[in-house]
């Protein structure tokens, strides 16, 4: 495999992945429920989806 292929094959799956993480976001919104994420520092919070949607866009 060239090393071409590879970094469009990478690209594709982040896109998905990013793609995914949107919908994923979405859905929890429309229900009113929470995500849970780090916070970077090992501690783990707990954010509603709506806000993570208004506060970053994809």
């Amino acid at each position: 495999m060239s090393e071409a292929y590879i970094e469009d094959f990478l690209q594709k799956v982040e896109s998905g992945l990013q793609e995914a993480q949107q919908h994923m976001l979405e859905e929890k919104a429309l229900h009113n429920s929470s995500v849970v994420v780090s916070d970077g520092n090992g501690c783990v919070l707990e954010i509603p989806a709506k806000k993570i949607l208004t506060q970053s866009k994809f």
